[in-house]
């Protein structure tokens, strides 16, 4: 009767699907990770063309960064109408923050970054916002 070899176990291909599977988590971490900007999949706000045309990016969203330079307006069922203070513009951009997100306290100075929607006639809605 012939006897069997006796193998020893081979981590060969255990060793490299677990490199494969920290690499996977790496790289998921670096993607979906809090690292980087907020809202990061959609485009930054254009703020030169939005303050000349502001009706041509109707229906867009964009991801917006800004300081707080006042609270224009509040409304319990509207929400916040706030001015804002853009990189990249000299001038003030108009912001609506909807009576749903309301917990989040805007005070003047404040940095946010926004993700907003270009709604009818050129006006800017926030539909979710962090503090930055």
């Amino acid at each position: 009767m012939h006897r069997r070899s006796r193998n020893s176990p081979r981590f060969g291909p255990l060793v490299a699907g677990l490199a494969a599977a920290i690499a996977l988590v790496a790289i998921g971490g670096y993607f979906l990770g809090s690292s980087g900007k907020p809202y990061r999949t959609a485009a930054e706000f254009p703020a030169k063309q939005y303050l000349e045309e502001a009706s041509s990016l109707r229906g867009n969203t964009y991801r917006l960064s800004g300081s707080v330079i006042n609270s224009i307006s509040w409304s319990p069922d509207a929400g916040r109408l706030i001015s804002l203070q853009v990189q990249g513009s000299t001038s003030p951009v108009p912001l609506v923050i909807p009576a749903r997100l309301g917990n989040v306290n805007v005070q003047k100075g404040q940095r946010f970054d926004f993700l907003v929607e270009v709604r009818d006639n050129g006006v800017l809605y926030a539909t979710s916002l962090t503090k930055s």
